[in-house]
């Protein structure tokens, strides 16, 4: 086994599932900055330097740092943060995974000579990621709506990972879905799927969204654009809710939305708000094989 000692340091829930996933999995794991709670089979350190001494691998949370500047440790109640300056001299070249991994994080990692891997652009990760997103926006729809999915009409705009997953699953709850999207084999595949393809043309009051059917009840939007500007926000039925699962800074105009009475969530992270246990095992598995990869 070439990482057969792994460290994981911050993160939520999230990363409590993966180091117990990686304990699971035969490896002798370390963790520092998890807040109080035991992990079985996982070494728990008071010091993030011991923390790091004893690892052949650093694995970071998601996203790594939110400042840019320390480690983003939510659960960690105590004083003491972890700055990746210090961090990165004390890894002595060992390869450090971690999410969402900005340029100026891995610039000056290399300078140290540690070698940066994003596990969340693995096509595997994001691939697996999609089902518990999609599983959290329809949650969210269940909460937000007053009538069952069953039997309502619902759009889907985008028709990617997380996109066609989502409609199939609306699907097979007995929606309507209609399916957005600009590519014409998308719309292909949505129609095979026994959803209603929508071509996605033109902006603003000129889009196809601005006619959206007015018994429409929820939009999911998968596309990180500004396609729900006000103009076309201001043709949509009030009775709508929009659940915004683009990535920052999402495809809705929120404020304006707000101004026209019409609900909206923008819905970030689910998998980690949602299932975090799912996700965590999710983050295992692309860490592992992401090692299995990695060559000096």
């Amino acid at each position: 086994m070439k990482f057969e000692r792994l460290t994981v340091i911050g993160g939520d829930e999230r990363q409590l599932y993966l180091a117990r996933d990686l304990a699971k999995k035969g490896h002798t794991v370390s963790v520092w900055g998890l807040g109080e709670v035991s992990i079985p089979g996982v070494r728990k350190c008071r010091r993030w330097e011991d923390a790091v001494a004893a690892a052949h691998a650093v694995i970071l949370p998601l996203p790594a740092s939110v400042d840019g500047v320390r480690v983003h440790c939510p659960l960690h109640h105590e004083d003491e943060s972890l700055r990746l300056s210090a961090l990165f001299p004390a890894m002595e070249g060992k390869p450090l995974l971690g999410g969402r991994l900005e340029a100026p994080l891995t610039e000056n990692a290399a300078k140290y000579g540690v070698t940066c891997i994003d596990y969340f652009q693995s096509e595997i990760t994001q691939l697996r990621n999609a089902l518990p997103t999609a599983e959290g926006a329809i949650a969210i729809a269940m909460k937000e709506l007053p009538v069952t999915l069953d039997g309502s009409l619902v759009a889907v705009v985008g028709y990617g990972r997380i996109g066609a997953l989502l409609a199939e699953k609306l699907t097979a709850l007995g929606a309507r879905v209609l399916v957005y999207a600009r590519k014409k084999e998308a719309l292909v595949c949505a129609e095979l799927h026994h959803q209603i393809p929508m071509l996605l043309t033109g902006e603003g009051k000129t889009s196809t969204l601005a006619k959206l059917p007015k018994d429409c009840r929820a939009v999911f939007n998968t596309v990180p654009v500004w396609l729900f500007d006000r103009e076309v926000l201001e043709h949509l039925p009030r009775s709508c809710v929009l659940i915004d699962l683009a990535s920052a800074p999402g495809g809705i105009d929120r404020g304006a939305a707000n101004e026209l009475g019409i609900r909206t969530v923008w819905g970030t992270a689910l998998p980690g708000k949602c299932t975090p246990e799912s996700a965590g095992s999710i983050l295992a598995l692309g860490v592992l094989s992401l090692l299995e990869e990695y060559t000096p």
